[in-house]
């Protein structure tokens, strides 16, 4: 059910979305009923579009969500490694007969550099398909095309692919009843893994976290009004907005539901 009303819900858990449908339907029925209610919601609207479109509120919203997982402390022996599927390009990587990946490929890079470290660990990778109509590759055959083409041992990785999102892949993970407790680290996304955590902990599974693809971090330098001018970019502050607000909602979810 949570899966079915999340992917239903999709267009509108969308910040940038959500925002030009209430400008839109605002501008309409301010002519109906309500004229002066409707368009204050329509100003409103239009007004929140463009602070969030010219500042970088989703870019500093971002970091509060990353900021706690800069530094990673690793056990000095782990078994297991536990990746997220999400940077798998699925149907390109059909289309073009190559493997393509997205701007979350640190989770696999990171995956491989961790268990050449300790040459008895495992690899558990948690992914098959996050649409309501899959495409004709899943994440966790994607990944697989990964691991061939850099002649990572398949041995040594678990694939997990009757997935779609994250909290059926952590279920997945504990039914293995792997000994976790200190053992197994969890890799993901910088600013997915709170959610990722909060799910972990209603398992019970005891993860390490090791976030990489971090989205909002900046150095001094780029703090500057010049430096910010010299790289505004109006869809890249609403994409880090649309980011904060999915992952937000996707927490509160998770401690409502599960």
């Amino acid at each position: 059910m949570y899966f079915f009303l999340s992917k239903i819900l999709a267009p509108f858990i969308n910040f940038t979305n959500l925002i030009l449908f209430i400008c839109i339907f605002s501008y309409f029925l301010k002519k109906l009923f309500f004229k002066n209610f409707f368009k204050n919601v329509n100003y409103f609207g239009i007004f929140i579009l463009i602070v969030f479109s010219f500042f970088p509120i989703g870019n500093k919203l971002v970091n509060t969500l990353e900021k706690k997982y800069i530094t990673s402390v690793l056990p000095d022996n782990y078994d297991y490694i536990v990746v997220l599927g999400g940077s798998e390009e699925t149907s390109k990587t059909f289309i073009t007969n190559k493997l393509n990946l997205n701007s979350a490929s640190e989770r696999l890079i990171a995956s491989v550099k961790l268990a050449n470290k300790k040459k008895n660990s495992k690899i558990i990778f948690l992914g098959g398909g996050g649409f309501l109509k899959n495409h004709n590759l899943d994440e966790a055959e994607v990944a697989k095309i990964f691991f061939k083409d850099i002649n990572f041992d398949l041995k040594r990785v678990v694939f997990i692919n009757n997935t779609r999102n994250t909290i059926e892949n952590l279920k997945e993970l504990k039914k293995l009843n792997l000994q976790t407790e200190n053992s197994s680290i969890l890799i993901t996304s910088a600013f997915h893994m709170k959610r990722s955590l909060l799910i972990s902990k209603k398992l019970d599974l005891n993860l390490i976290p090791y976030a990489v693809d971090f989205r909002a971090l900046a150095d001094s330098d780029s703090k500057s009004l010049l430096n910010y001018y010299q790289g505004f970019s109006i869809v890249g502050n609403l994409q880090s907005i649309n980011l904060f607000f999915k992952e937000l909602l996707g927490i509160y979810a998770v401690k409502i539901l599960i």
